[in-house]
């Protein structure tokens, strides 16, 4: 008889508790200097991993997979102590370098984050940023001086570039000023960075357009164009796979249908033309008329550019029948936030609650 197995349901709120826990504690502390002035500060995180964590089982049973580190070639385990790190010169050549000779050649510890330079932010390509903390004062007489500098930099609309030890590693960082804490960006070096030129070669060779296959392609961007809110987008794969763990739990079997992508990319032109004759442009977008009648799916019927509305069994059908593009220039029209991100089912349902007499909070995804 296959053994009980009991599974930890993950806990938003003991999570969110967690958290609040081990951002009180910083992970480092010092000092931020620009010119003359020291602020004493303190490094804390200020992002959380929200990945669902899975341990390996045996399978039939509950026992956890270990690893152990053996010598590959007796298959002896071997002790913490006696392993030392080996730079792989090929040919089964190696230099060989212990803990203690690694120690002697790190930076140290630094108790200075020393800005030697302020840039503008949109001069620093966001492929250089690596992680984000908070710079919070520390300690008594360091509010005024903290202050001064968020401020100084939010109305100069400059960051400052330093760099900083943690964790025995030297690291290119940014501070920018936040709404009410400074934030610290740690980078990566330029020869961390790789060339796309050299690292890809399917990327386009001299790939630009004008006319009408442009315009087209700009009109249905700007169709799709929100206002930024970081509320409107969720990870609605964890959020699947947490109800997969909960109805497991319960001894119920899912399935998920997902729907797969199609690429269209022979028939450019005529999937632009498509997705922006159901966006139902405005004068400003460049179209004052109403969009045309758009063609259903094969067997389905034909829906016309007018919004949806709550309908029953009939509507639902028509929606059902049009393609992701039309739902989604529907979905625009109705201006359904988080449309971007939604799977058809999810544009369905929006578009069906933003259509009602009583308009509904939309359904985020």
């Amino acid at each position: 008889m296959r053994p009980h197995h009991r599974i930890k349901i993950f806990d938003a709120a003991a999570a969110r508790g967690r958290r609040e826990v081990s951002m009180a504690r910083s992970l480092w502390s010092g000092f931020l200097s620009f010119g003359l002035v020291s602020v004493p500060v303190g490094l804390y995180t200020a992002t959380a991993d929200q990945t669902i964590h899975f341990n390996q089982l045996h399978r039939g049973t509950s026992n956890r997979i270990r690893y152990k580190k053996v010598d590959e070639v007796t298959g002896e385990e071997v002790e913490a102590p006696d392993i030392v790190n080996g730079f792989d010169l090929g040919d089964g050549e190696y230099v060989v370098v212990t803990r203690e000779e690694l120690k002697e050649v790190a930076p140290g510890k630094s108790e200075t984050i020393e800005i030697s330079d302020f840039v503008d932010l949109d001069r620093i390509d966001p492929v250089y940023f690596r992680q984000t903390y908070y710079l919070a004062p520390r300690g008594k007489g360091a509010d005024r001086a903290y202050a001064l500098l968020r401020q100084a930099m939010r109305e100069t609309g400059k960051v400052g570039i330093a760099t900083l030890i943690l964790r025995d590693k030297e690291h290119l960082v940014a501070v920018r000023p936040g709404e009410d804490v400074l934030i610290l960006e740690t980078m990566y070096f330029a020869d961390e960075i790789r060339t796309p030129s050299e690292e890809l070669d399917s990327l386009p060779k001299d790939a630009t357009f004008e006319g009408r296959e442009l315009e087209v392609a700009k009109k249905l961007v700007e169709s799709l164009t929100v206002d930024w809110s970081a509320e409107d987008y969720q990870n609605t794969y964890r959020a699947r796979v947490e109800e997969l763990i909960e109805r497991k739990r319960e001894g119920h079997a899912v399935v998920f249908e997902a729907e797969r992508p199609k690429s269209n990319v022979i028939d450019l032109m005529a999937a632009l033309e498509a997705s922006v004759a159901g966006t139902k442009q405005s004068p400003a977008a460049g179209s004052a008329t109403p969009a045309p009648a758009r063609r259903a799916a094969p067997g389905g019927p034909a829906t016309s550019g007018g919004p949806a509305t709550s309908g029953g069994k009939g509507n639902q059908q028509d929606l059902e029948a049009m393609t992701k593009a039309d739902l989604l220039a529907r979905a625009a029209e109705l201006d359904v936030q988080g449309r971007s991100k939604m799977a058809k089912p999810e544009l369905i349902t929006a578009i069906t609650d933003a259509g009602t007499p009583k308009r509904r909070s939309r359904k985020i995804s």
